[in-house]
């Protein structure tokens, strides 16, 4: 019922002792055990303490942690980078990710500084950028707003797509 890593001859490079165990992105595994989340190197050292309540895997260099209901971002050192502070982050996508705060959504860079932020009142749903634009919904409508926050296609769309490259 434990979780660990073997290497292509069948050997354990990590005996099992995790309750659970992520896939490696960026030189890093998520792993948890006894309800708490941390992140090991590919020699199976822990590299970052199981100390989170929630964690997802590394993407440009940070991870989503959870912690007390609060979310944020850490390094790959472990340092918080982006407080703790948020209802939910999502990952960063075209240098921005998307955070929400008191029913508030709001972009931020990887400095954490808030980009633009929406009203409370906006939107229902914003979705991560792609291709330069984010899904957003309002009144059961989709539109598409920059990354300015200017909406470029207005929520009139009962099923929208995100843009990709094709």
């Amino acid at each position: 019922g434990k979780y660990g890593f073997i290497d292509k001859s069948g050997k354990y490079v990590l005996e099992p002792q995790f309750d659970y165990t992520g896939d490696f992105s960026e030189g890093l595994a998520k792993v948890e055990k006894d309800g708490k989340y941390g992140f090991i190197d590919k020699s199976g050292k822990v590299v970052i303490e199981l100390q989170f309540d929630g964690a997802e895997p590394f993407n440009v260099g940070f991870a989503r942690v959870e912690k007390d209901g609060k979310y944020g971002f850490i390094d790959k050192s472990g340092k918080v980078v982006i407080e703790l502070q948020y209802d939910y982050v999502g990952d960063f996508s075209e240098g921005l990710a998307r955070v929400k705060k008191e029913d508030k959504f709001s972009f931020i860079d990887k400095s954490g500084k808030v980009v633009f932020e929406l009203s409370k009142y906006d939107y229902v749903n914003v979705g991560d950028f792609s291709e330069g634009l984010a899904q957003v919904r309002k009144d059961y409508k989709s539109g598409f707003i920059d990354k300015s926050g200017k909406v470029v296609i207005e929520p009139q769309f009962d099923t929208v797509f995100d843009f990709s490259e094709g």
